[in-house]
């Protein structure tokens, strides 16, 4: 459906809301408004919903099944009272008022099923938290009354328990559907089955089911009644239009990544927490503690779920942390090791080699004429030149091999077990490989055993400025004596190879 159809449908259900709360209603009349405001709601989710793929439909033909049926239980509850004058519990609208509870379920248990496991993990876990406070009450203030009201049948009883769980478990859904959408991640995807406008629509519904609970048994003005109705009518408008934004794909499910909680989510839990104290305090003010073991039972199901969450949240801070100490170890351009993970690596490496007693080289290399060929195309063929040399490079080493990016233009290359000749022939296979036809010099050094990691360092940086000096585009090996870096040597006689390679 187009912007302009969901701009009709919005302004139709406030027109129709507006017409319940302000026209002189009896029974009968009464009944075709309700029936209005959830025939509305379900069309436009049965008509939305032919749009979208077929794996997705069946979850919103639900969610209009359990809207229509919820809108139209006023039909036979208008019969029973109107035309049968009965006032028996439960009747036949009761079905239609329940159905609700089961087709909503699935319906959003299907949508959500398809999100991605670190998104709807936390997220269950957190709404199990907080749903299991919030079950506390319904079980001392709704569910175990109307377990133990006698003036119903058995049946009856049921009936009546099955709206607070309905409502419970409406509540865990909701919850789960505000947090599944507070990961980060591309904005379409976020809201790609909608979550907050089904969470709002649930919440709202809630909203007027809670308002019966407090009125109980008593009898309230029509204005009331009215006001409840309403919140039922703006949960229906508010689900329909939800469907509006039912279309992301799997794609884009999977590039949303979870956020650890905040304040907000972090004073619920706290507050679920204190549910059952709460409950204990009131009622001991009362003269009247009972339900020890329900509330224990939910401060013990609370109690599990909350350490559950904090060892699921130590887990995604330690993952964080590895992400974070990698992408400090590598270069965001090349993708490449960086300074500092080189500076790690290659003292280990030669004390591997100091054990083994197998040589180990250095290689630095830089691009020639890296300034003018930036000038020449830019910057950005510049860093596409980079990406690409590291790329081939890479595919041309060994997995024990390490390439790095050591600044600007210049890489430097580790070679375990490679002596200076097997080094140089390392470098020379480089060369057909490097992109856009750039040349680069390179200077080798192989540890003496008895030197630091800088001082070897230094000596392959002396040799590649040999390198540089003797013309470029060419591999110089380093004197076995120590100079310090980027000095150097006297003559070329210093350089125990040198191979040329003028293009």
């Amino acid at each position: 459906m187009r912007v302009g159809w969901w701009r009709v449908y919005l302004a139709a259900m406030m027109l129709a809301i507006a017409g319940y709360v302000v026209a002189p209603l009896g029974p009968w009349t009464a009944l075709s408004w309700s029936i209005v405001n959830a025939l509305g709601p379900a069309a436009a989710i049965a008509a939305a919903a032919t749009r979208l793929p077929r794996t997705d439909r069946a979850a919103w033909y639900l969610l209009a099944l359990g809207i229509l049926a919820n809108g139209t239980a006023v039909v036979p509850n208008t019969i029973v009272s109107e035309v049968l004058r009965s006032d028996a519990y439960p009747t036949i609208a009761d079905a239609f008022y329940l159905l609700f509870y089961p087709a909503v379920l699935t319906s959003i248990g299907l949508m959500i099923r398809r999100w991605p496991p670190r998104l709807i993990r936390p997220a269950m876990l957190d709404a199990a938290t907080i749903t299991s406070g919030i079950g506390v009450l319904a079980w001392v203030y709704a569910i175990d009354p109307a377990l133990r009201d006698g003036s119903y049948s058995a049946f009856g009883q049921l009936v009546r328990v099955a709206y607070p769980v309905g409502d419970l478990l409406l509540i865990f859904l909701a919850l789960i559907l505000v947090r599944g959408n507070s990961g980060a991640g591309p904005r379409s995807a976020r809201w790609g089955t909608t979550p907050p406008w089904l969470a709002t629509g649930l919440l709202s519904f809630l909203g007027g089911d809670l308002a019966w609970l407090l009125v109980g048994e008593h009898s309230v003005p029509g204005w009331v009644s009215r006001a409840i109705d309403v919140l039922y009518f703006a949960a229906f408008a508010v689900l329909g239009y939800a469907t509006r934004h039912a279309a992301a794909t799997d794609e884009q499910r999977l590039a949303a990544t979870p956020r650890p909680p905040g304040i907000p989510l972090m004073s619920m839990l706290l507050l679920a927490l204190l549910m059952a104290p709460a409950v204990i305090l009131l009622q001991m003010s009362h003269n009247g503690f009972r339900h020890g073991g329900a509330i224990a039972a939910g401060s013990t199901i609370m109690s599990v779920l909350v350490v559950t969450r904090l060892t699921v949240l130590l887990r995604f801070v330690e993952r964080q942390s590895d992400q974070v100490r990698e992408l400090a170890r590598r270069d965001e351009l090349t993708g490449l090791p960086n300074r500092r993970a080189w500076a790690d690596e290659l003292p280990r490496a030669l004390e591997h080699a100091r054990q083994s007693g197998r040589p180990v080289s250095v290689c630095m290399v830089d691009l020639d004429h890296f300034k003018a060929f930036n000038d020449t195309r830019g910057h950005q063929a510049g860093d596409r030149l980079l990406k690409e040399a590291a790329a081939a490079w890479t595919g041309q080493l060994r997995e024990s091999d390490v390439l790095a990016r050591y600044g600007g233009e210049e890489f430097i290359i580790l070679l375990p077990g490679s002596d200076v000749d097997a080094a140089c022939a390392v470098v020379e296979r480089l060369r057909p490989v490097t992109p856009a036809a750039q040349t680069f010099s390179c200077g080798v050094a192989t540890w003496n055993t008895t030197e630091a990691s800088d001082e070897l360092i230094a000596r392959a940086d002396a040799a590649l400025y040999e390198a540089k000096g003797a013309g470029r585009n060419r591999t110089m090996a380093a004197s076995t004596r120590q100079r310090p870096a980027g000095i150097p040597s006297a003559s070329g006689g210093a350089a125990l190879h040198r191979i040329d390679n003028i293009a």
